[in-house]
């Protein structure tokens, strides 16, 4: 058994670009990754054979999903459903919003392909 410590504002601090995940640990099958965001991902897409959930630490991400849009604030979470199109979007601007990824390990950044 391997003890995994990690920190979120080391990690946060070494996160150069947006939409561009560092894994901090795994958990079973599950992997925890920090991600910062930045204006709209580069596409829409969904993840069909596995759930997406995202808890913003910092800042806001608008979740634009084809369900509807979901305003995700600090200290607030969203799961994405297996299937569900979706496309994150923050400002082009100003500090990046920094969040939480919690997912399965083998989930591909763009979906299944």
């Amino acid at each position: 058994m391997d003890i995994q410590l990690f920190s979120i504002q080391q990690t946060r601090n070494e996160i150069a670009g947006a939409y561009a995940p560092v894994n901090l640990a795994t958990v079973d099958n599950f992997a925890i990754r920090l991600v910062k965001f930045q204006g709209e991902f580069e596409r829409w897409h969904a993840h069909d054979n596995e759930d997406e959930s995202f808890i913003v630490l910092e800042g806001e991400v608008l979740f634009q999903t084809e369900a509807g849009d979901f305003l995700v604030k600090a200290r607030e979470g969203i799961v994405i459903p297996k299937g569900l199109r979706h496309c994150p979007k923050a400002n082009e601007t100003g500090a990046m919003p920094l969040a939480l990824i919690i997912e399965r390990a083998e989930t591909k950044r763009l979906g299944d392909e």
